[in-house]
């Protein structure tokens, strides 16, 4: 009886140790707040998309999005809408993305999502949906409903780049382009270079 008292013990600990692990990994990998992957896990599954990317010759689109006057949303509201707010895009995000998509928080009311097997036209489409959907959102706040809009840039290899950061500096050039003329709007490169052209 001891003994199985023993090995019961010892394996209760082994499942505890498995779950402290399991805790441990998920909050190295994720946000705190939003629940979505992290800059750095970002970064490493952006490298994972771009290598399969090169090998079996597919394309592999990138999103960033910037939620609009996020600084006004923190100074009216308060920082505890803010996050709400962030929150509420985070699951957006989730929920408009597709599995394979990699979403992640890349820092402040920034967002990108990985798109593997996606040319410009697939993500150009997602991310219009995301905008939808992000502009139809009402926030229920202490001061009242709060709505709000998203700029988002987006990017494709091997179309507009090679290289991991060519891309993200692209779709970042995209969504500021958006944010300069007007806000509320996704911007593809292809976009952005016919303005720069016009």
């Amino acid at each position: 009886l001891r003994m199985l008292e023993v090995i019961g013990i010892q394996a209760a600990q082994a499942v505890l140790r498995a779950q402290l692990y399991e805790q441990m990994e998920r909050m190295a990998t994720t946000d705190g707040l939003t629940g979505l992957l992290n800059h750095r896990t970002f970064q490493t599954r952006f490298d994972d998309a771009m290598a399969a990317a090169k090998r079996y010759g597919r394309k592999v689109s990138v999103i960033l999005t910037d939620v609009d006057h996020f600084k006004s949303v923190n100074d009216t509201y308060g920082h505890p809408t803010g996050d709400q707010v962030l929150k509420g895009v985070a699951r957006i995000l989730r929920e408009t993305a597709r599995d394979t998509d990699v979403v992640a928080r890349y820092g402040g009311e920034e967002f990108c999502l990985v798109m593997p097997e996606t040319d410009t036209k697939g993500a150009h489409a997602i991310a219009e949906r995301i905008r939808d959907r992000v502009m139809k959102e009402v926030f229920q706040t202490e001061q009242g409903p709060l709505k709000i809009t998203m700029s988002l840039g987006v990017a494709t290899y091997p179309d507009h780049g090679e290289a991991k950061q060519t891309l993200i500096d692209l779709a970042d050039q995209c969504l500021y382009f958006a944010k300069r003329h007007g806000r509320n709007q996704s911007v593809t490169v292809a976009q952005l270079q016919g303005q720069k052209a016009g």
